[in-house]
Protein backbone atom coordinates (compact mmCIF):
# COMPACT_ATOMS: atom_id res chain seq x y z
CA UNK A 1 0.00 0.00 0.00
CA UNK A 2 3.15 2.49 0.12
CA UNK A 3 5.77 2.40 -2.34
CA UNK A 4 8.55 0.03 -2.62
CA UNK A 5 11.21 0.92 -0.89
CA UNK A 6 9.59 1.95 1.78
CA UNK A 7 9.26 1.90 5.71
CA UNK A 8 6.51 -0.30 5.32
CA UNK A 9 7.23 -2.19 1.99
CA UNK A 10 10.82 -2.45 3.77
CA UNK A 11 9.03 -4.26 6.68
CA UNK A 12 6.57 -6.16 5.54
CA UNK A 13 9.27 -7.63 2.76
CA UNK A 14 11.33 -8.50 5.56
CA UNK A 15 8.54 -10.43 7.42
CA UNK A 16 7.33 -12.43 4.51
CA UNK A 17 10.94 -13.53 3.55
CA UNK A 18 10.54 -15.27 6.91
CA UNK A 19 6.92 -16.28 6.82
CA UNK A 20 6.97 -17.81 3.27
CA UNK A 21 9.72 -19.73 4.85
CA UNK A 22 7.83 -21.49 7.71
CA UNK A 23 5.04 -21.93 5.00
CA UNK A 24 6.37 -22.98 2.91
CA UNK A 25 5.40 -21.08 0.08
CA UNK A 26 6.35 -18.32 -2.11
CA UNK A 27 4.95 -14.94 -1.03
CA UNK A 28 4.69 -11.90 -3.34
CA UNK A 29 4.46 -8.38 -2.04
CA UNK A 30 2.11 -6.06 -4.31
CA UNK A 31 2.67 -2.46 -3.68
CA UNK A 32 -0.59 -0.64 -4.23
CA UNK A 33 0.02 2.73 -3.84
CA UNK A 34 -2.23 6.09 -3.43
CA UNK A 35 -4.99 7.82 -1.59
CA UNK A 36 -2.73 7.60 1.54
CA UNK A 37 -3.52 3.83 1.49
CA UNK A 38 -6.25 4.16 1.38
CA UNK A 39 -6.31 2.28 -2.72
CA UNK A 40 -4.30 -0.80 -0.87
CA UNK A 41 -6.64 -1.17 1.71
CA UNK A 42 -9.96 -1.02 -1.13
CA UNK A 43 -8.11 -3.53 -3.28
CA UNK A 44 -7.55 -5.86 -0.16
CA UNK A 45 -11.02 -5.21 0.90
CA UNK A 46 -12.70 -6.35 -2.39
CA UNK A 47 -10.05 -9.49 -2.41
CA UNK A 48 -11.67 -13.02 -2.27
CA UNK A 49 -10.74 -14.54 1.56
CA UNK A 50 -9.44 -17.15 0.50
CA UNK A 51 -6.11 -17.41 2.76
CA UNK A 52 -4.27 -16.44 -0.12
CA UNK A 53 -4.92 -12.53 -0.33
CA UNK A 54 -3.25 -10.97 2.25
CA UNK A 55 -2.74 -7.20 3.31
CA UNK A 56 -0.35 -5.28 5.93
CA UNK A 57 -2.39 -3.83 8.63
CA UNK A 58 -0.51 -1.19 9.68
CA UNK A 59 -1.14 1.80 12.23
CA UNK A 60 -2.60 4.05 10.17
CA UNK A 61 -5.71 1.63 9.55
CA UNK A 62 -7.88 3.39 12.36
CA UNK A 63 -7.62 6.42 10.48
CA UNK A 64 -10.14 6.29 7.32
CA UNK A 65 -13.62 5.88 9.53
CA UNK A 66 -12.78 8.99 11.99
CA UNK A 67 -11.18 10.90 9.31
CA UNK A 68 -14.37 10.61 7.11
CA UNK A 69 -11.24 9.45 4.34
CA UNK A 70 -12.40 6.30 2.40
CA UNK A 71 -15.23 3.30 3.50
CA UNK A 72 -12.52 1.44 5.23
CA UNK A 73 -13.03 0.05 8.92
CA UNK A 74 -10.90 -2.01 11.26
CA UNK A 75 -13.49 -4.92 10.79
CA UNK A 76 -13.36 -4.77 7.16
CA UNK A 77 -10.12 -7.24 8.22
CA UNK A 78 -9.22 -10.45 9.80
CA UNK A 79 -6.47 -9.72 11.68
CA UNK A 80 -4.03 -12.57 12.55
CA UNK A 81 -1.22 -11.40 14.20
CA UNK A 82 1.62 -8.54 14.93
CA UNK A 83 5.15 -8.44 14.02
CA UNK A 84 6.68 -5.43 14.54
CA UNK A 85 5.77 -1.74 15.98
CA UNK A 86 7.38 2.13 16.03
CA UNK A 87 6.52 4.75 17.96
CA UNK A 88 7.26 8.52 18.24
CA UNK A 89 9.67 10.05 20.73
CA UNK A 90 9.84 13.79 21.62
CA UNK A 91 13.42 15.55 21.61
CA UNK A 92 14.92 18.46 22.63
CA UNK A 93 18.73 20.02 22.03
CA UNK A 94 21.25 18.93 24.16
CA UNK A 95 21.76 21.86 25.36
CA UNK A 96 18.14 22.86 26.22
CA UNK A 97 16.87 23.71 29.75
CA UNK A 98 15.19 20.72 29.78
CA UNK A 99 15.97 17.80 31.53
CA UNK A 100 12.74 15.65 31.87
CA UNK A 101 9.52 15.99 30.45
CA UNK A 102 8.73 17.55 33.48
CA UNK A 103 10.75 19.85 32.88
CA UNK A 104 9.56 20.97 29.32
CA UNK A 105 5.84 20.66 30.71
CA UNK A 106 6.23 22.88 33.17
CA UNK A 107 8.17 25.67 31.14
CA UNK A 108 5.43 25.24 28.61
CA UNK A 109 2.72 26.05 31.19
CA UNK A 110 5.05 29.46 32.08
CA UNK A 111 4.92 30.12 28.41
CA UNK A 112 1.40 29.33 26.87
CA UNK A 113 1.25 29.12 23.08
CA UNK A 114 5.00 29.98 22.66
CA UNK A 115 6.80 26.27 22.69
CA UNK A 116 6.93 24.94 19.45
CA UNK A 117 7.22 21.44 18.25
CA UNK A 118 7.95 19.69 15.01
CA UNK A 119 5.56 17.08 13.14
CA UNK A 120 5.42 15.70 9.97
CA UNK A 121 2.38 17.00 9.69
CA UNK A 122 -0.80 18.38 11.66
CA UNK A 123 -2.86 15.85 12.14
CA UNK A 124 -0.48 13.17 11.33
CA UNK A 125 0.96 10.67 13.04
CA UNK A 126 3.35 12.65 14.68
CA UNK A 127 1.01 15.43 15.75
CA UNK A 128 -1.73 12.79 16.90
CA UNK A 129 -0.20 11.46 20.52
CA UNK A 130 1.08 15.52 20.76
CA UNK A 131 -2.23 17.12 20.58
CA UNK A 132 -3.22 13.91 23.02
CA UNK A 133 -0.14 14.52 25.69
CA UNK A 134 -0.58 18.38 25.48
CA UNK A 135 -4.10 18.26 26.73
CA UNK A 136 -3.43 15.92 29.74
CA UNK A 137 -0.81 18.24 30.66
CA UNK A 138 -2.49 21.29 30.41
CA UNK A 139 0.08 22.40 28.11
CA UNK A 140 -0.18 24.33 24.61
CA UNK A 141 1.97 23.90 22.08
CA UNK A 142 2.60 25.65 18.26
CA UNK A 143 3.08 22.35 15.80
CA UNK A 144 4.95 23.12 13.07
CA UNK A 145 4.82 21.03 10.22
CA UNK A 146 7.55 19.47 8.25
CA UNK A 147 8.39 17.41 5.16
CA UNK A 148 9.63 14.63 6.80
CA UNK A 149 12.57 13.59 9.36
CA UNK A 150 15.29 15.29 7.73
CA UNK A 151 13.59 18.31 7.70
CA UNK A 152 12.47 18.26 11.65
CA UNK A 153 16.05 17.00 12.19
CA UNK A 154 17.53 20.05 10.50
CA UNK A 155 14.70 22.10 12.61
CA UNK A 156 15.70 21.44 15.77
CA UNK A 157 19.56 20.89 15.41
CA UNK A 158 19.52 24.56 13.97
CA UNK A 159 17.48 26.00 16.94
CA UNK A 160 14.41 26.61 14.44
CA UNK A 161 11.95 24.97 17.15
CA UNK A 162 11.93 23.57 20.46
CA UNK A 163 10.72 19.82 20.57
CA UNK A 164 10.56 17.62 17.81
CA UNK A 165 7.88 14.46 17.60
CA UNK A 166 10.04 11.84 15.38
CA UNK A 167 10.92 8.15 15.30
CA UNK A 168 13.82 6.51 16.41
CA UNK A 169 16.10 5.70 13.82
CA UNK A 170 16.32 9.19 12.24
CA UNK A 171 17.19 10.82 15.78
CA UNK A 172 19.47 8.14 17.39
CA UNK A 173 22.69 9.08 15.39
CA UNK A 174 21.75 12.31 17.02
CA UNK A 175 20.98 11.35 20.25
CA UNK A 176 24.08 9.32 20.46
CA UNK A 177 26.40 12.32 19.32
CA UNK A 178 24.81 14.10 22.23
CA UNK A 179 22.67 16.79 20.05
CA UNK A 180 19.58 15.90 20.88
CA UNK A 181 18.10 14.71 24.75
CA UNK A 182 14.78 12.52 24.58
CA UNK A 183 12.60 13.53 27.17
CA UNK A 184 9.24 10.83 26.48
CA UNK A 185 8.27 8.44 24.40
CA UNK A 186 4.67 7.15 23.40
CA UNK A 187 5.09 3.20 23.16
CA UNK A 188 3.70 0.73 25.03
CA UNK A 189 6.61 -0.35 26.92
CA UNK A 190 10.46 1.68 26.63
CA UNK A 191 12.07 0.93 23.55
CA UNK A 192 15.26 -1.25 23.76
CA UNK A 193 17.79 1.56 21.74
CA UNK A 194 16.79 3.69 24.60
CA UNK A 195 16.00 1.83 27.71
CA UNK A 196 16.99 4.85 29.90
CA UNK A 197 13.86 7.08 28.54
CA UNK A 198 10.16 6.72 30.20
CA UNK A 199 7.01 6.20 27.97
CA UNK A 200 4.59 8.62 28.63
CA UNK A 201 2.54 6.65 29.90
CA UNK A 202 5.00 5.62 32.81
CA UNK A 203 4.99 9.76 33.24
CA UNK A 204 1.37 9.52 34.49
CA UNK A 205 -0.25 10.29 30.97
CA UNK A 206 -2.98 7.71 28.91
CA UNK A 207 -1.46 8.19 25.85
CA UNK A 208 0.18 5.15 23.90
CA UNK A 209 0.89 5.61 20.03
CA UNK A 210 1.99 1.95 19.09
CA UNK A 211 2.20 2.39 15.42
CA UNK A 212 2.09 -1.51 14.69
CA UNK A 213 2.29 -3.64 11.23
CA UNK A 214 0.46 -7.20 11.05
CA UNK A 215 -0.55 -9.63 8.86
CA UNK A 216 -4.10 -9.74 7.77
CA UNK A 217 -6.87 -10.32 5.26
CA UNK A 218 -10.54 -9.86 3.85
CA UNK A 219 -12.90 -10.09 6.40
CA UNK A 220 -13.95 -13.82 6.05
CA UNK A 221 -10.90 -15.77 5.74
CA UNK A 222 -11.03 -19.67 6.45
CA UNK A 223 -10.51 -21.13 9.71
CA UNK A 224 -7.69 -23.10 9.28
CA UNK A 225 -6.17 -20.65 6.81
CA UNK A 226 -5.92 -18.08 9.79
CA UNK A 227 -4.78 -21.16 11.74
CA UNK A 228 -1.64 -21.90 9.55
CA UNK A 229 -0.63 -18.10 9.61
CA UNK A 230 -1.01 -17.57 12.92
CA UNK A 231 1.11 -20.40 13.91
CA UNK A 232 3.86 -19.38 10.61
CA UNK A 233 3.74 -15.99 12.50
CA UNK A 234 4.61 -16.82 15.56
CA UNK A 235 7.01 -19.07 14.90
CA UNK A 236 8.85 -15.90 12.71
CA UNK A 237 8.83 -14.18 15.96
CA UNK A 238 10.78 -16.76 17.44
CA UNK A 239 13.80 -16.25 15.27
CA UNK A 240 16.76 -14.17 16.39
CA UNK A 241 17.27 -12.85 13.34
CA UNK A 242 13.99 -11.62 12.11
CA UNK A 243 14.33 -9.55 15.38
CA UNK A 244 17.93 -8.35 14.79
CA UNK A 245 16.59 -7.57 10.99
CA UNK A 246 13.59 -5.67 12.20
CA UNK A 247 15.97 -3.60 14.94
CA UNK A 248 18.21 -2.55 12.13
CA UNK A 249 15.32 -0.54 10.63
CA UNK A 250 14.28 0.64 13.55
CA UNK A 251 11.56 -1.09 14.24
CA UNK A 252 10.76 -3.32 17.52
CA UNK A 253 9.24 -7.26 17.43
CA UNK A 254 5.69 -7.03 18.45
CA UNK A 255 4.36 -10.41 19.21
CA UNK A 256 0.85 -9.74 19.50
CA UNK A 257 -1.94 -12.08 18.88
CA UNK A 258 -4.54 -10.74 16.29
CA UNK A 259 -7.41 -10.05 18.84
CA UNK A 260 -4.73 -7.95 20.79
CA UNK A 261 -4.12 -6.09 18.05
CA UNK A 262 -6.91 -5.41 16.77
CA UNK A 263 -8.18 -3.92 20.51
CA UNK A 264 -5.17 -1.71 20.06
CA UNK A 265 -6.36 -0.44 16.36
CA UNK A 266 -9.66 0.70 18.01
CA UNK A 267 -8.27 1.82 20.89
CA UNK A 268 -6.30 4.47 18.47
CA UNK A 269 -9.25 5.05 16.28
CA UNK A 270 -10.75 6.41 19.84
CA UNK A 271 -7.66 8.27 20.09
CA UNK A 272 -7.51 10.21 16.72
CA UNK A 273 -11.38 10.77 17.09
CA UNK A 274 -10.19 12.85 20.20
CA UNK A 275 -7.30 14.63 18.57
CA UNK A 276 -10.24 15.70 15.85
CA UNK A 277 -12.52 16.94 18.49
CA UNK A 278 -9.47 18.95 19.95
CA UNK A 279 -8.09 20.42 16.78
CA UNK A 280 -11.73 21.12 15.66
CA UNK A 281 -12.44 22.95 19.17
CA UNK A 282 -9.26 24.98 19.25
CA UNK A 283 -9.38 25.80 15.41
CA UNK A 284 -6.21 24.40 14.54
Amino acid sequence: MWPAGGGADTATRTFTRYLEKELGQTIVVKNVVGGGASIGYSTAKAAKPDGYNLVTIQGDLPKFAPMKLAPIEIDDFDIIAGFAVQSPIILVRADSPWKTLQDFIGDAKNNPGKRTIGVSDIGGVHHQPVVLWSKQAGIELRAIAHAGSPQMNAAILGGHIDAVSSYIRPALPYIQEGKVRALGYFGEERASDLPAVPTFKESGFSVVWDQAYGIGGPAGLPTEAKEALRKATEKVWTIPAFEQELNKLGLILYTRTGAELRESLVRMQAGIAEVLSILNATGK
